[in-house]
C-alpha cells in the first residue's frame, strides 16, 4: 500500500549511496543489437543524464529498468540488492517510475480522476476530496501548477507532463525515469521542469533523465552517461566534460555535421510557389488565431516564421496543409487555389507537409515503416488493390539508409519507433516526392545532432533544386541559420519581416511584440 504522506516527504540520503546499478546488460531485437554489455550506476540525490542519439539504446535501457522489456543478459541491483523486474508493476513496487515521452492520460477525465485510477482500493487517498487536496499540496511543495479539477483535454503538453510527475509522487517514487521530457516544451516550460526536478532531488529522490541534447544535459545534470550504438562510451560527472567533447562522444565520427552547405548559396529565385492572401483562421474554441496574414514563398528560397508558441503558427500551418478550415482569404500552391480543399488536392499541387504533431497527423502507428513511407503515393505500389510489397520495401530501405531511421526493418510497426525516428520517417516520405513547396513545422523537434544536420541539408537541397520552403520553428537558431527571409508572428499577425543579415535582438523583440518603427 502506498503511504499517503511519504510522497511529500522524501527521505534525504546524505551519503551518495548507489541507488541503481546495472551490470552487463544486453538486449537484441532480431538481428539488431539495442544494448551491448551496458554498465551504469546512479547515485542518490542526483540527476543522472543518459545522453545519446536517437536509436542509441536509451529508451530500451529505460524500458528494461521499468520492466517493459526483459534483458537478454545482465544484472540490475536496486539499493544494493539484485532485483528481477518482470513488469512495470514490479518496478513501481520498488519505487521506480517511468514518465514516458508522451503522457498516458485519459483526455475526457479530470486530473484528479486520472490519478485516482492508479490507486483503486487504497482507501481514503482515492476519495475525490482527498485526492484533490493531495494534488494541491504537491503543487505548493514542488511549484507545480495543475488544476486537479480540470479536464485533461484542456491542459497543455507541459501540464499533462506535470500530472505524470504528480502520479509518480503519489506512487512514492525513489527513482524517477524521464524519457526525452523536453521534446515538446518551450524554453520557459523546460526551465520550470528543471526547477521541479531539482526540488525532487533535494527531497531525497534520484532521477534518470534521457535526452539527446548536449547543452540540456550540461544544464540539468550532476552526472552524464553517453550511449552510442547500444554501448556506454563515457560516464562521469558533468564538470568533467566540455561541449565539444560531448558532441564527439555522442555522434562518433562527426565530420558530416559540418557538411551542410551555407544558406547563402543559391541561384535565381523562381516565381511564387506558395501564396497566402489575407488569411483568417480560427482556433479550436472559435477565436481568431490567424488575422489577415499574407505570405509568399518563391522557388529557391526558405522563408522562416519565428514566434513564441501560441501566436497562430499552429493554425497557420494546419490551414495551409488543409487540416483546418479557412474563414476568409486564399491559399495558392504553385498557382492553384486550394483554399478549403482537402490535403490530397494540395499534394497534387506540389505541397509537402511536415507537421508539428507527428503522431496525430504524420503517421499511422499500426502500419509498417514501408506502408507509412508510401502513404502519399500508395497507388503507385498497388495493382488490382494488392500492394507490390517488394517495390515498397525497396523504397523503404533507401529512405531508412538516407535518413538514418533506426528501425528493425521496413516491416516494423511505426508505433514501436522512437519519437525522433518517427519524425525522420515523416520527413523522408515528404521530401522523397520532390515537392514544389515544403511547409515544415518544427521539423527537427526531438531530433539529435546528426539527424538535425541531415534534415537541414535536405531542406537546403530542396531550396537549391528550385522549390520553396516555409519553415515554421520555435528554434530561433534554426530559423536564423536556414532562412533567406524571416517573418515574426505575434498574436496572429505578421509584425516583422527581414532579409538575411537580420539582427537576432530585433527578432527576439518582435517575438515579444516590441517592434521598432
Amino acid at each position: 500500500m502506498v503511504n499517503q504522506t511519504s510522497f511529500l516527504h522524501g527521505k534525504s540520503i546524505l551519503a551518495k549511496d548507489v541507488v541503481l546499478s546495472v551490470s552487463g546488460l544486453s538486449k537484441r531485437f532480431g538481428n539488431v543489437v539495442a544494448l551491448r554489455n551496458v554498465d551504469l550506476e546512479l547515485r542518490s540525490n542526483e540527476i543522472h543524464v543518459l545522453l545519446g542519439e536517437n536509436g542509441a539504446g536509451k529508451t530500451t535501457l529505460a524500458n528494461i529498468i521499468y520492466g517493459i522489456y526483459r534483458p537478454d543478459s545482465g544484472v540490475i541491483k536496486f539499493f544494493g540488492k539484485e532485483v528481477d523486474i518482470r513488469s512495470p508493476k514490479d518496478a513501481i513496487s520498488y519505487g521506480i517510475v517511468l514518465v514516458q515521452q508522451y503522457p498516458m492520460l485519459i483526455e475526457r477525465m479530470t486530473v484528479a480522476e486520472n490519478l485516482a485510477l492508479g490507486f483503486k482500493g487504497l482507501g481514503l487517498l482515492t476519495s475525490p476530496k482527498n485526492i484533490i487536496r493531495v494534488i494541491r499540496e504537491v503543487n505548493e511543495k514542488y511549484g507545480i501548477s495543475v488544476d486537479p479539477e480540470a479536464l485533461v483535454s484542456s491542459l497543455s503538453f507541459s501540464e499533462k507532463q506535470q500530472v505524470e510527475l504528480i502520479r509518480a509522487l503519489l506512487l512514492n517514487v525513489k527513482l524517477l525515469i524521464l524519457d526525452e521530457p523536453t521534446t515538446m516544451l518551450t524554453s520557459y516550460e523546460r526551465r520550470k521542469l528543471f526547477t521541479i526536478l531539482k526540488k525532487l532531488v533535494s527531497d531525497g529522490r534520484s532521477i534518470l533523465l534521457i535526452t539527446h541534447k548536449v547543452l540540456e544535459a550540461l544544464e540539468v545534470s550532476d552526472w552524464i552517461t553517453v550511449l552510442r550504438r547500444g554501448e556506454v562510451v563515457a560516464s562521469r560527472p558533468k564538470d568533467m566534460y566540455s561541449v565539444d567533447e560531448l558532441v564527439k562522444l555522442v555522434v562518433g565520427d562527426n565530420s558530416e555535421l559540418g557538411s551542410v552547405i551555407s544558406p547563402s548559396k543559391g541561384g535565381e529565385l523562381g516565381g511564387d510557389v506558395l501564396e497566402v492572401k489575407d488569411l483568417v483562421v480560427l482556433n479550436d474554441v472559435g477565436g481568431v488565431a490567424v488575422n489577415k496574414v499574407s505570405i509568399s514563398v518563391r522557388g529557391g528560397e526558405i522563408v522562416g516564421i519565428a514566434g513564441v508558441t501560441g501566436n497562430g503558427q499552429k493554425e497557420l500551418s494546419e490551414a495551409i496543409a488543409g487540416l483546418r478550415k479557412v474563414r476568409s482569404g486564399r491559399i495558392l500552391i504553385n498557382g492553384v487555389d486550394v483554399t478549403n480543399k482537402g490535403p490530397s488536392s494540395r499534394f497534387r499541387a506540389g505541397l509537402a507537409y511536415i507537421p508539428e504533431e507527428r503522431l496525430k497527423y504524420g503517421v499511422v502507428g499500426d502500419m509498417s515503416v514501408a506502408e507509412n513511407l508510401i502513404l502519399k503515393d500508395y497507388d503507385r505500389f498497388s495493382k488490382f488493390t494488392l500492394l507490390k510489397l517488394s517495390d515498397a520495401v525497396k523504397v523503404a530501405d533507401e529512405c531508412i539508409k538516407a535518413f538514418n531511421i533506426v528501425t528493425r526493418g521496413p516491416s516494423e510497426k511505426v508505433k514501436a519507433l522512437s519519437g525522433g525516428n518517427i519524425q525522420k520517417l515523416i520527413i523522408a516520405r515528404e521530401l522523397r516526392l520532390n515537392p514544389k513547396v515544403v511547409v515544415a513545422h518544427n521539423p527537427t523537434l526531438g531530433l539529435d545532432l546528426r539527424s538535425t544536420s541531415i534534415v537541414h541539408e535536405y531542406l537546403l537541397n530542396i531550396k537549391y533544386s528550385g522549390s520553396g520552403v516555409l519553415l515554421i520553428s520555435e528554434d530561433l537558431d534554426e530559423v536564423i541559420k536556414l532562412s533567406d527571409r524571416v517573418l515574426v508572428m505575434y498574436r496572429g499577425g505578421i509584425v516583422y519581416e527581414g532579409v538575411r543579415g537580420f539582427s537576432r535582438e530585433v527578432l527576439e523583440r518582435a517575438m515579444l511584440g516590441i517592434v521598432d518603427v
